[in-house]
């Protein structure tokens, strides 16, 4: 579903883009639309889901073995306006300059597919899936990708975040950091407004796995999935610690401790709670 969201937004792009350049309309109406149409259809794409943060559904998929919180509808959507914006403000530019257009009529072109761009170029690096894995959370990303053992994580947490919030905070336990220099407050930032899943479920799922490393070899099987599930509907999920408490600081003399981020493709051998 999000290839062909993607596929379609590149196609409609480039085939207006070609008709922009190709052809003039004497109706104005006709030509406004012909120039700005997917312009300003993207930008009211995007507008529209500034306020949408969708909660998901409380379950995982399954691949391998592995449970994925995948990328959800708002993502997609918003990646394929930003790119019809790019692709119809570019052909835009291009159809000004070969008209000999003015300075502003160009820069009204330029403006829309730089901000475009940065922010597809944003989207793109933000991780849009996490993984619970038996030896711990995974968050790859297209960069590199932070694999954090489930020892790594301070029991108690993440706490439910609110549902309109952007990220889960994901407490690393003290002797652990995400990544040098040591910080007081170690804290892994998960983005959730881009998953399709409940962000309540994904918090109470990965602390539950931190309180029972019992269970955590069976992660990945469709058996564990449903006990998993109905563990959590039954109220079975680990307490959270109050919002806002923090690891206390390394004790003094102590080295930290430091989660592995993978800058390259490794293998699923590759241990994620090995410590560098």
């Amino acid at each position: 579903m999000h290839q062909r969201w993607l596929l379609g937004a590149v196609t409609v792009g480039v085939v207006w883009g070609a008709a922009t350049i190709a052809f003039d309309s004497s109706i104005w109406i006709l030509d406004f639309l012909l120039h700005l149409g997917p312009l300003l259809a993207g930008v009211a794409a995007m507008v529209t889901l500034i306020g949408w943060r969708p909660a998901g559904p409380a379950t995982f998929q399954i691949e391998g073995d592995t449970f994925v919180a995948p990328t959800n509808r708002r993502r997609t959507i918003e990646v394929a306006a930003l790119l019809v914006v790019l692709i119809s403000a570019t052909a835009l530019g291009i159809d000004w300059v070969a008209a000999d257009g003015g300075f502003f009529d160009i820069l009204l072109a330029v403006l829309p597919a730089l901000l475009a761009a940065a922010l597809l170029l944003h989207s793109l690096l933000i991780p849009t899936t996490v993984e619970l894995r038996p030896e711990g959370l995974r968050i790859p990303g297209r960069l590199h990708r932070v694999d954090v053992p489930w020892e790594a994580i301070r029991p108690g947490t993440p706490w439910a975040p609110r549902l309109r919030t952007q990220k889960l905070e994901v407490l690393i336990a003290t002797g652990y950091l995400v990544r040098p220099p040591a910080e007081r407050r170690p804290r892994l930032d998960v983005p959730i407004d881009v998953l399709d899943i409940h962000p309540w479920f994904l918090a109470d799922a990965i602390r539950y796995y931190v309180a029972h490393p019992e269970h955590r070899a069976s992660i990945g099987r469709p058996a564990e999935l449903e006990r998993l599930s109905r563990r959590l509907r039954d109220g079975g999920a680990p307490p959270a610690l109050p919002a806002g408490r923090t690891p206390a600081a390394l004790p003094a003399g102590r080295t930290p401790t430091i989660v592995r981020q993978a800058t390259a493709p490794q293998s699923d051998e590759s241990t994620a709670n090995h410590r560098s």
